[in-house]
């Protein structure tokens, strides 16, 4: 019965899921403002998640700014956008993979609510598309990172890219760490089928340039410690994947 009620309730999730998101889709075109967008698309996911009683603890709240910052973020599923992006006030603007873009449907939901497109595989390239976000009329948001790159079936916080630490470095912007629980277990990667756990994200104190004295690799040492601490898995830092 167990089994029985764990697939009934994925099959009602993605129903849920799959409706809200093409009304979201269908408001769009309806809209010429980027943050206007975002937070269509925030009470969107809010009402996916109010439906299907998820609740989300959020920790540390009053530790987000006014003024532009980065905030880095553990990656555990494809849910964890969706998850962040229901707490967090419409000015800021995830970075993402490039290709996203040619992804259907969800090319199209990055392009409107403004997510910034990196290379990852190309350092060259991937630094001009970071001074080309630093530069741009949307130059005023926080950006988020997520600074393993990707994520993996497997337990664990991955090694870091310091990509978002060199660009907190040389803007004289600060860090803001954040850990979230609970998204891989809702929707793991090799199953598909969501189930209901609790879900907790902790905001922690911004981390300032000025205050580190080894720069980029400080800070995301510092990050790295305090996300550590808060998701009980294991650093696989030292890990190499195919």
């Amino acid at each position: 019965m167990k089994v029985i009620n764990a697939y009934l309730f994925g099959a009602w999730a993605w129903f849920v899921f799959v409706i809200v998101v093409l009304g979201i889709i269908l408001c769009f075109p309806f809209t010429s403002k980027v943050r206007t967008t975002r937070l269509i698309a925030k009470k969107g996911v809010r009402l996916i998640l109010k439906v299907l009683r998820y609740k989300i603890i959020v920790k540390g709240y009053e530790n987000l700014i006014k003024s532009p910052s980065i905030l880095v973020v553990n990656h555990a599923s494809y849910i964890d956008p969706m998850v962040l992006s229901s707490v967090l006030p419409p000015q800021y603007a995830f970075v993402a993979k490039r290709e996203l873009k040619h992804v259907p449907f969800l090319g199209y939901i990055t392009r409107k609510v403004g997510t910034h497109l990196v290379d990852r595989f190309n350092a060259v390239k991937g630094a001009q598309d970071i001074r080309r976000i630093m530069s741009s009329s949307q130059g005023l948001d926080s950006i988020i990172f997520f600074p393993e790159g990707t994520f993996y079936a497997e337990d664990g916080l991955g090694k870091f890219k310091l990509g978002a630490f060199l660009t907190a470095v040389k803007n004289d912007i600060p860090v803001i760490p954040i850990a979230m629980n609970g998204t891989r277990q809702l929707l793991r990667s090799e199953i598909w089928l969501p189930s209901k756990v609790p879900l907790t994200i902790t905001i922690f104190p911004p981390i300032y340039p000025d205050e580190v004295d080894n720069g980029a690799k400080e800070i995301s040492e510092k990050s790295r410690g305090l996300m550590l601490g808060e998701i009980n898995e294991p650093d696989l830092k030292e890990k190499s994947y195919p």
